[in-house]
């Protein structure tokens, strides 16, 4: 079995015995390999690890190596891996962000969950299930509106301050941010199936955009500095930047957060004692008491009901269940489909128009 950059963690025993981590043994008891895929940094491998080590105590004959990067290196070189050997993949299941799941459609990647074997499919908000179960919304962060307290005394209260003449020259965002062009869409008429009510929205209101921006510190920058007022940024990241001291608020547009969901997956390619085993780690991961631990560690939203939450959680708008619960879930399929278009488009109609 190819195996790339594995990395085995052993954490403290205690964690072993929480009930949260309880896990049903594989049905099979001949040697079970599989590679399970997580990402790297900002604690979001702490609790796939207390899981699979948990497993792996319990079910001695499965052999469960970590795969740590990112998508944008890893999915690649799964679809290459599909290709050459399509009953071996490189990464059996683990997380994978909206933009590597819809590519993932195209190219047939992920295996339909059985709920006979996830049940705790179920529980989770009816918005980020997947077509035909391939894969399952596990966490969101909620995409605001980031802005610069000291510039911007009353918080934005709409998507529509993006464009409006109060945020002229002051509004910076990701270069060809599809989901700032639907949402102009979906205020002015029209919808991802329609955008042309976006676009024009966006051609008549350019001069808004101070700069387009390809990296989190140069939107931050220009955010602490003062340059830039308002920005489409994550909830999750914002959190940290406030939290370090930023001179940042975030806020929550009344039309709702947009959602930017991750997912849990099973690759294409996988037999039945592998699939058995990742069917059991991706139900023990789905427990609300997992999903709201991963939750608190990253400073996502758990988009599992009954989620288990800390006082934190709870109270903070852009950490609790009702932000997920009221976001806005853009078609990322059919987004990914037109992008290319789009960005035609934005280069044509928008970004012209910059100085």
């Amino acid at each position: 079995m190819k195996q790339t950059a594995f990395r085995s963690t052993a954490l403290a025993a205690a964690l072993l015995g929480c009930s949260a981590l309880t896990t049903a043994p594989a049905s099979a008891q001949e040697p079970v390999e599989i590679t399970f895929f997580i990402w790297a940094g900002s604690n979001q491998g702490v609790v796939p690890m207390e899981v699979i080590d948990a497993y792996k105590k319990e079910n001695p004959h499965v052999t469960i190596n970590i795969l740590e990067s990112n998508n944008t290196i890893t999915y690649p070189k799964m679809v290459a891996a599909r290709r050459t050997t399509p009953d071996d993949p490189l990464v059996h299941c683990g997380f994978f962000n909206v933009d590597s799941m819809t590519k993932g459609d195209v190219d047939d990647m992920w295996e339909s969950l059985d709920p006979a074997l996830v049940p705790n499919m179920e529980k989770v908000i009816e918005k980020f299930r997947r077509p035909d179960n391939r894969g399952v919304g596990y966490q969101m962060s909620g995409i605001g509106i980031l802005y610069n307290k000291d510039a911007v005394k009353e918080p934005p209260t709409s998507w529509s301050a993006m464009w409006s003449e109060e945020y002229r020259g002051r509004v910076t965002m990701f270069d060809y941010d599809t989901r700032m062009m639907v949402v102009a869409s979906m205020l002015n008429g029209g919808d991802e199936r329609n955008m042309d009510p976006g676009f024009q929205t966006w051609s008549d209101n350019a001069e808004n955009l101070k700069a387009l921006v390809d990296s989190n510190d140069a939107l931050k920058n220009l955010l602490v500095a003062g340059d830039a007022w308002i920005a489409p940024w994550f909830s999750s990241l914002a959190h940290v930047w406030i939290e370090e001291g930023a001179p940042l608020g975030f806020a929550v547009p009344d039309e709702g957060a947009i959602a930017f969901p991750i997912f849990l997956t099973v690759a294409n390619g996988v037999d039945d004692a592998e699939r058995k085993v990742c069917s059991d780690l991706v139900n023990t991961l789905l427990s609300p008491e997992n999903a709201g631990r991963y939750g608190q560690l990253t400073f996502s939203i758990p988009v599992v009901e009954g989620a288990s939450a800390t006082e934190e959680q709870e109270n903070d708008p852009t950490l609790n269940l009702d932000l997920a619960k009221d976001a806005i879930v853009p078609d990322y399929s059919h987004i990914a489909e037109m992008t290319p278009d789009w960005r035609q488009r934005w280069d044509r109609e928008v970004k012209f128009k910059l100085r």
